[in-house]
């Protein structure tokens, strides 16, 4: 009994470690496509919602990415209803985290101007997330931003990033001024944040530096990195924070989910 557990549970990890680097390999072929356009493109869909959300979504991508790695995410967005997009194309290994949040802080506001809205809603991948938190914690972004939804953030720092030779990266070491300034200033008050993070994550390291204090963290299981953007878990986790209209759910299996709210609201989440 012991060895067809044995077996079915090495099966189902190799089976997890393929889907991730599937996931990997097509974040990168995706590459082009966010140099070749303005926007990430969408399929027609037909959308059974019977309202449209208004508030425009923000999409912040990692190191060494770009727009194109929320392609998948911002299209089964757009088959729930969604149409208010923008993916920036960011130079995370030239400029520094405090530059690129300056830069997505006038995109924020670009936007709301836009779409005449009062906030926004910004979904962020790895380094993004940082760069996202440097914005709302220190550049004003507090309540201009409604959700901030961080996917595979070393809000801890990585120990990886001490071996970079690209200092802008080495941000992203433990202890290192950025993270240091941002984990010393207090949760956003006015804007609803969660961290979600996935336990194969090899890129961030150790597997604990995901953990923002003070938001809601949702650690998912049999996840990686790259898979983030590609999880049908994500989508439900961020279509519960971005869809008002969206009741709270049940939390499901294979998820480790806590918060810690230092007086402040808790909010359930859909995984």
């Amino acid at each position: 009994m012991k060895r067809k557990h044995s077996i079915h549970t090495a099966s189902r990890l190799g089976w997890d470690i393929a889907r991730e680097s599937a996931a990997s390999i097509l974040t990168y072929e995706l590459y082009p496509l966010g140099l070749i356009s303005k926007s990430l493109p969408t399929l027609p869909t037909i959308s059974m919602r019977r309202h449209e959300p208004k508030l425009p979504v923000l999409f912040i991508h990692g190191i060494f990415h770009n727009r194109s790695t929320f392609a998948w995410l911002k299209q089964r967005l757009y088959s729930k209803g969604f149409r208010h997009f923008k993916e920036v194309n960011l130079l995370t290994s030239i400029h520094p985290i405090p530059r690129l949040a300056e830069q997505v802080a006038r995109e924020s506001r670009l936007l709301v101007k836009k779409f005449q809205v009062p906030q926004i809603d910004i979904v962020a991948h790895s380094m993004g997330g940082m760069i996202a938190r440097y914005f709302v914690q220190l550049l004003g972004g507090d309540g201009l931003v409604r959700n901030l939804i961080t996917l595979g953030t070393p809000h801890r720092g990585t120990e990886w990033s001490k071996y970079s030779l690209i200092p802008h990266i080495r941000e992203l070491a433990p202890q290192s001024r950025t993270i240091e300034l941002l984990n010393q200033c207090p949760p956003p008050k006015y804007t609803r944040a969660v961290a979600v993070s996935g336990d194969l994550d090899i890129v961030i390291r150790p597997k604990d530096c995901t953990w923002w204090e003070g938001v809601r963290n949702i650690h998912l299981s049999r996840v990686g990195h790259a898979g983030l953007l590609f999880s049908k878990r994500v989508l439900e986790i961020t279509l519960s924070h971005l869809d008002e209209e969206s009741p709270d759910l049940p939390l499901t299996k294979n998820v480790t989910t806590s918060s810690k709210s230092r007086g402040r609201k808790s909010f359930s989440a859909l995984v």
